[in-house]
Formats: structure tokens, C-alpha cells, sequence
């Protein structure tokens, strides 16, 4: 099998061109959001995100409008549940995240249940970038732009609330601010990864490009567009593989992700010589 056979001929189809596309921009903007979202520990509310907007899947279904429409409306009203009941102060972040992630995950469930429409349920758990069309690619070219473009502008305030957020608020910095940008470009990612790898597979593309640059401990000013990377190369590899293997492209690429973040393990095990030994040496040789 040539690599004209492998990487090539797979795009000759507009279907998988458009996937590819579709799955690219998932890829460029989940791990950027994602690298924050670890810097601040929110992978929970990443995650929760993702299973939250479920009943704005399954109502948007029922009325005939966009999917991605009412996914993100839940996801909006996620963030302004959880900042209305971290505010008051009568739940700390993370409860305040579980309680109400779960309760509209149980509604969605329910809406599910009752609803006709498995399909909808499928392309919320695995995404459909097969049947996505000029208008889709348009629709999340447009959000990934915006989220970008967000993040770049709002870097410097990310930087500083994620490395000593105490330091921040005392210079000045409105550090609720910065986290509440961050949750809505969450948001845009989990629609993005909606219509892409699904949701269920969006944690680990946002999350897995970010635990690679912290495996290798690259700078701030690199981890971010490495992350990137890796998430574009984990889209474009895992595309090719669905094709060849005629499975999900969803899975397909979450699989080759989780297989990157392994790999590195695996190296880096290897060629790292544990601190331990580092101090014994240092011992001997001042005795020496």
C-alpha cells in the first residue's frame, strides 16, 4: 500500500475533505482551550460541559433548529448556573459544577428517553463530521476564529491567574474575569467538538495535547502552540485511520490521541534518570 493510498486517496471524496476540515478545527481549538482549562484546573467543568449540553441537543432536535444552536445555549446557562451559585457562596466550584452538569445531564437523559430521534443522541455522543456541509464548516470556522482570537487577547490576563492567581487579584487582575472567559470559550470548544469528535471524545482531545507538553515540560511560550499541533495531527491521523478501518471518526481520533499521550509516558520513563539517582551521585561525589 503506497502513501499516495493511505493519506491521499481517502480525500478524494468531498464527505471526508469536509471531516477533515471539520475535525482540524476541533483539534486547533480543544487543546488550546484545554492547556488552559489544566492550568487552572477546570478539566472538571470541561468535562462536565461536554455532558451538560445534552437536553440542548435533544430540544433543538425536537424543534427542528441547529444542534450546535442549542448546545451551546446550554452550555451558556451551565456557566451562569455555576458562577450564580459560586458567588453566593454557597458552593464551592467544584460542587457547584457537579450539581448542576448533572442535573441538566439527567434532564437530557430523560428528554432522550422520550424523544424518537436516536440519531440525535449518536451524533451527540460520537459527532458526525461525515455529513457536515459548507454551512457547517462556515458555522464552526466562524466560532473557532472567535475562540482564538479570544484567547489571544485574554492571554496575558491566563498567564497570570493561572501561575499565582493571589499575585494576580492583587495587581489588579480580575481573576474572575479571566476564569469566565475561559468557561465561555469552553463552551465554543464543546460545540465545536460537537460537531466534530463528539463530546464524549472532546475531553481528551482538549485535555491530552495539554498533559503531553507537560510530560516533556515545555515553556508557556511554546506548550500552548505544540499542544496545537498535536491535536491537528491527532485529527488528521485519526480521519485516515476511520476511513481505512470504517470505523467512527470520533473514536478514531480520541484513540490516536490517548495513544500519543502513551507513547510519551513511555519515553519519557525511559530516557529520564530518576531524581533519586540524581542526589545519590550528588552525595558520593561531595564525599569524595
Amino acid at each position: 500500500m503506497s502513501l499516495y493510498s493511505i493519506f491521499i486517496e481517502p480525500f478524494a471524496y468531498e464527505f471526508m475533505r469536509n471531516a477533515l476540515v471539520i475535525s482540524i478545527l476541533a483539534g486547533t481549538v480543544a487543546p488550546l482551550t484545554g492547556y488552559w482549562a489544566l492550568s487552572r484546573r477546570m478539566v472538571y467543568l470541561t468535562d462536565a460541559m461536554s455532558h451538560s449540553v445534552l437536553p440542548g441537543v435533544i430540544i433543538a432536535s425536537l424543534l427542528g433548529v441547529s444542534i450546535l444552536s442549542g448546545a451551546l445555549a446550554t452550555a451558556i446557562i451551565l456557566a451562569i448556573l455555576v458562577s450564580a451559585m459560586v458567588r453566593t457562596g454557597k458552593s464551592s466550584e467544584d460542587g457547584a459544577v457537579g450539581v448542576a452538569s448533572q442535573g441538566l445531564f439527567a434532564l437530557g437523559v430523560v428528554l432522550a428517553s422520550r424523544s424518537t430521534d436516536s440519531k440525535s443522541l449518536s451524533h451527540y455522543l460520537f459527532g458526525n463530521p461525515l455529513s457536515a456541509t459548507l454551512s457547517d464548516i462556515a458555522k464552526l470556522g466562524f466560532t473557532a476564529l472567535s475562540i482564538i482570537a479570544l484567547m489571544l487577547w485574554a492571554h496575558p490576563r491566563l498567564v497570570a491567574v493561572s501561575f499565582d492567581p493571589e499575585h494576580a487579584a492583587a495587581v489588579g487582575v480580575k481573576v474572575g474575569k479571566a476564569d469566565a472567559i475561559l468557561i465561555l470559550a469552553l463552551a465554543g470548544t464543546t460545540v465545536i467538538g460537537l460537531g466534530s469528535v463528539g463530546v464524549l471524545m472532546t475531553i481528551s482531545l482538549s485535555v491530552g495535547p495539554a498533559v503531553i507538553t507537560r510530560i516533556f515540560t515545555i515553556h508557556i511560550s511554546r506548550a500552548r502552540f505544540v499542544a496545537m499541533g498535536i491535536g491537528i495531527f491527532s485529527s488528521v491521523v485519526g480521519v485516515v485511520i476511520s476511513y481505512h478501518l470504517a470505523i467512527p471518526v470520533g473514536p478514531s481520533v480520541a484513540l490516536t490521541c490517548s495513544f500519543l499521550i502513551f507513547i510519551s509516558f513511555i519515553y519519557k520513563s525511559v530516557t529520564s534518570t530518576p531524581l533519586i539517582t540524581k542526589a545519590s551521585d550528588a552525595r558520593v561525589s561531595v564525599e569524595t
